[in-house]
């Protein structure tokens, strides 16, 4: 499976697993574009995939691992780990320095995922990041 007709089936799985029709995506994009997506006929750009992945409550890198699950037929977790396999290596390397990040970090959910119900009167959000600077010793 390639990764368009991956991401494809995934979009359209998120999508209707939260109700929402093509239609309720139109914040994010148009009802055509949203088809050409779920039909594997076309590839988002980054900031594309960002704007749809807040519109169905999910982190970009949700969907993309979800779309590497699916196109490799391994579990999610596989992608999830070789993610902190390379986090690591390019700690150690000092890659992460360099870019003025750190791979420990105190993880908090940051949101509620709202009922269907909810969803349908309440406006779409993005997820918000945090990020704690860590003590120097």
């Amino acid at each position: 499976m390639s990764l368009k007709t991956g991401f494809a089936a995934v979009l359209k799985a998120m999508r209707v697993s939260r109700g929402l029709t093509q239609k309720h995506m139109a914040d994010s994009t148009s009802r055509t574009y949203m088809s050409k997506l779920e039909q594997g006929r076309s590839s988002p750009t980054i900031d594309k995939l960002t704007a749809i992945s807040g519109a169905l409550g999910l982190s970009p890198l949700t969907l993309f691992t979800l779309t590497l699950s699916v196109e490799s037929g391994q579990t999610v977790k596989t992608p999830v780990q070789h993610l902190e396999a390379d986090i690591a290596d390019l700690e150690a390397m000092g890659a992460l320095k360099s870019l003025g990040l750190s791979s420990v970090s105190d993880v908090r959910p940051t949101r509620v995922i709202p009922s269907r119900l909810e969803r349908s009167t309440a406006p779409y959000s993005q997820a918000e990041l945090c990020f704690a600077e860590q003590e120097k010793a």
